[in-house]
């Protein structure tokens, strides 16, 4: 799983210099320590002018997953909740972080309060279904996307999930259906072709 729906500032500068006495990786190394200080020093700042700047609060709660300090994030994200309770986007990342730290049920209430809040973010859905499926809940992550496709029939990742989910529980005719739609998006994509002549191959099977 993965992040999104809020754009991310890179916490990387360029135009670093060392001295000549120093190693190519220490230069590195210091410059990167300097650059991300630098980074959180700045989010930091935004959220305590503007605690209800929410997307400060999700880059600074990346910085620290690069620096897998995930539990730092979590406890910077629950804080922007405070603040602005009804931000999908934060709720969609304190999700993805507390997968990394191995909350799964936690992070499916926090995908699921993302959805109900900002439907209109068809990535927000498809997360949230890939999690019900990897937690054995096969049934709702199929209705989560068919939801998903209602609201939005061209999302790549939502009929590429419903494709493989429909033939992981043998339904072929289901499988077709969703693979011949996401052809007709993407018609030059030869990979999706001989899928849809294969799943068509399968289903004239007696």
């Amino acid at each position: 799983m993965g992040a999104f729906g809020t754009t991310k500032r890179s916490s990387t500068r360029t135009g670093t210099s060392c001295a000549p006495s120093v190693t190519q990786p220490a230069c590195a190394k210091n410059a990167l320590h300097s650059n991300t200080s630098e980074a959180e020093a700045e989010y930091k700042a935004a959220l305590k002018l503007s605690p209800q700047y929410p997307a400060a609060a999700v880059n600074l709660s990346d910085l620290y997953r690069q620096l897998g300090r995930d539990s730092d994030g979590e406890r910077v994200l629950r804080g922007a909740i405070v603040a602005s309770p009804r931000d999908g986007g934060v709720h969609h990342a304190l999700g993805l972080t507390l997968v990394r730290l191995n909350r799964h049920d936690e992070a499916l209430d926090e995908f699921r309060k993302a959805v109900e809040l900002e439907p209109h973010q068809a990535r927000y859905a498809y997360v949230y279904a890939v999690g019900l499926h990897s937690s054995g809940r096969q049934s709702e992550a199929m209705i989560v996307l068919k939801e998903n496709l209602s609201r939005h029939p061209g999302d790549r990742d939502t009929l590429l999930a419903l494709v493989s989910f429909s033939q992981e529980a043998g339904d072929l005719n289901a499988a077709l259906k969703y693979a011949e739609k996401l052809a007709e998006i993407e018609p030059t994509n030869q990979d999706l072709a001989n899928l849809v002549q294969e799943l068509r191959r399968q289903n004239e099977k007696p």
